[in-house]
């Protein structure tokens, strides 16, 4: 199930976004040691205060937070743009209405032979979810940075993504910037609608 939480819905999702905040914890501090952890549980940074929009995968029988991503329009502050921008050709690239940075993304993967399942349908709904939310939006490319496995992952179900740049993290890990079509993951990721159960694009109020 995908839940689509816009800045005026916030506090509607206080539990949901404090499990996705614990998960981005696990993923990014933790696993990838790309932010310095904090005292706490929870990994959130100088962009969640900022418009933004949170799309929340809930695993149906347990009714927790297994994957999401956060989508920011790139009109204004964006992690693209103010801490990697040296993966950009031009400084202010990629600045469009029609281009949202997706950040954040991440996917449960703490899991039994089940969660193992469920971690692959978390991926194919969150990419759906996005290129509907950009439909309805008016959105026509979402570009993000990312561990080169994972755009070689998603080009196996999916659209390959056109890649800016990439290169090797601090901890030699490497990293690319890739720029999606909306229309091309809807597409493409039609076959999967009858998987997941969502047969029709998700309706969501026009905020871009």
């Amino acid at each position: 199930m995908i839940i689509y939480i816009t800045p005026e819905r916030r506090h509607r999702h206080t539990e949901q976004l404090r499990q996705y905040f614990a998960l981005r914890k696990r993923v990014f501090c933790d696993r990838l040691g790309w932010v310095e952890p904090r005292h706490d549980r929870y990994e959130t940074d100088r962009f969640d205060p900022c418009f933004n929009v949170y799309i929340l995968c809930i695993d149906p029988d347990t009714q927790q937070v297994c994957g999401g991503v956060r989508l920011m329009p790139t009109t204004g502050p964006t992690l693209l743009h103010s801490v990697w921008s040296d993966m950009l050709p031009e400084g202010n690239a990629m600045r469009s209405p029609g281009i949202w940075e997706a950040t954040r993304f991440c996917i449960d993967e703490t899991m039994s032979s089940r969660r193992a399942s469920l971690a692959n349908r978390a991926t194919l709904e969150l990419s759906i979810a996005v290129a509907d939310f950009g439909n309805a939006n008016g959105i026509s490319h979402v570009v993000a940075v990312c561990e080169r496995y994972f755009f070689d992952m998603a080009a196996v179900y999916g659209p390959p993504a056109q890649m800016i740049s990439s290169k090797l993290d601090e901890n030699g890990l490497e990293i690319g910037c890739g720029v999606w079509s909306t229309d091309a993951i809807r597409d493409k990721l039609t076959w999967s609608r009858s998987f997941i159960g969502n047969d029709e694009p998700a309706i969501i109020r026009k905020v871009a």
